[in-house]
């Protein structure tokens, strides 16, 4: 079997990093690649992510994209908030004969989160192409799955599973995120909200993954959220956060299960470490399971000095390219964590 072929969908932070590395590995082969910027049409993709060029041009034709034969499209346009858009794009690429990976979207990580209308029509674009659909990420989509349930097996009990996200976002460099988030906007309290997991949107699919996988039933999911202001103004993302505008958000989503809170994900955000001292410090990820036997995991990430947001995208785009070759191998259909091998980065030490 030769190069699996790719095609990239999207050319932003992530999207460009993952387009490097499918340049860089053995057995992957870029031949296309989709740019929203009509400033981006022609240009070379590997002039693109600052490597050699590579002979493949940025299209901004869709219609090219889908014509364009290919074992693989790396799906990463802007999803959230645009779940019509990402599954007219997605099932067309699966129907086509294309398998995808996705970032776009995170609740499509587990499509079971979304209702069985959204599973029934990914599984009959995947029937009509013959090909398979994953999607993954950071968080979600690694920590608060893929972790959790690497560790579950050496535990007897799990009392309560908590995974934290801390991140400074003053350097992400992109304006839509910072307004999706709320950033800039006034730090109105936000009561506790109980949901049903279908209604946790991106949040519901980890946990009711990671829920499936240990044999549990989620009852409810319960969301809380504080908001810390900004001590002074700042710029972040091309957005002015003005004084007393919100500047720091701590959100968690929680799983009621047998009646009580068991498994919580939890995003620790701010604008610059001056926000909100008092809540938990670092740039990574932390697991703390209170269980037999306890566990603590703490994973920091840009630990040399690096720009933590550049490498959590580097990370993001990673675990999709690396997804690549199982996607391709496995079974026609869905194919989500508990479905495929571990992945595994192939190619690492080269």
């Amino acid at each position: 079997m030769g190069n699996l072929k790719v095609i990239q969908w999207a050319t932003g932070t992530v999207g460009a990093h993952a387009m490097k590395a499918v340049m860089d590995l053995p057995h992957l082969e870029l031949v296309g690649a989709l740019a929203y910027d009509p400033a981006k049409a022609g240009r070379d993709t590997g002039e693109h992510c600052g490597a050699a060029a590579s002979g493949v041009a940025i299209t901004t034709d869709p219609e090219a994209i889908f014509a364009m034969p290919a074992d693989c499209v790396l799906y990463m346009a802007k999803g959230e908030g645009k779940r019509d858009q990402v599954m007219d794009d997605v099932c067309r690429l699966l129907a086509s004969g294309k398998n995808v990976v996705s970032t776009a979207l995170t609740e499509l990580i587990y499509p079971k989160a979304c209702g069985e209308d959204i599973v029934a029509r990914l599984e009959e674009a995947c029937r009509k192409g013959g090909v398979s659909f994953h999607a993954t990420g950071i968080e979600p989509g690694w920590a608060s799955e893929v972790l959790p349930m690497a560790m579950s097996g050496v535990l007897r009990r799990i009392d309560h599973l908590l995974v934290q996200e801390i991140m400074d976002y003053s350097t992400y460099p992109s304006a839509d995120m910072m307004a999706a988030m709320g950033f800039g906007a006034p730090p109105e309290p936000v009561p506790p909200t109980s949901l049903p997991v279908t209604m946790a949107g991106a949040f519901g699919a980890p946990l009711l993954m990671v829920a499936d996988a240990l044999g549990a039933t989620i009852e409810e999911v319960i969301y809380e959220c504080e908001v810390a202001p900004a001590p002074s103004e700042r710029v972040a993302g091309g957005v002015t956060i003005a004084t007393g505008t919100a500047a720091g958000k701590r959100y968690r989503f929680s799983a009621v299960i047998d009646g009580r809170k068991a498994m919580t994900v939890e995003h620790v955000t701010r604008m610059g470490d001056d926000i909100a001292p008092d809540w938990p410090q670092g740039r990574g990820w932390h697991v703390t399971i209170e269980g037999t036997p306890s566990m603590k995991l703490a994973c920091e990430i840009a630990y040399n000095g690096e720009d933590a947001n550049d490498q959590a995208c580097l990370a993001t785009a990673m675990h999709a390219v690396h997804a690549v070759a199982p996607v391709c191998a496995a079974e026609p259909g869905i194919r989500t964590f508990l479905d495929l091998p571990q992945i595994v980065g192939k190619g690492a030490f080269g």
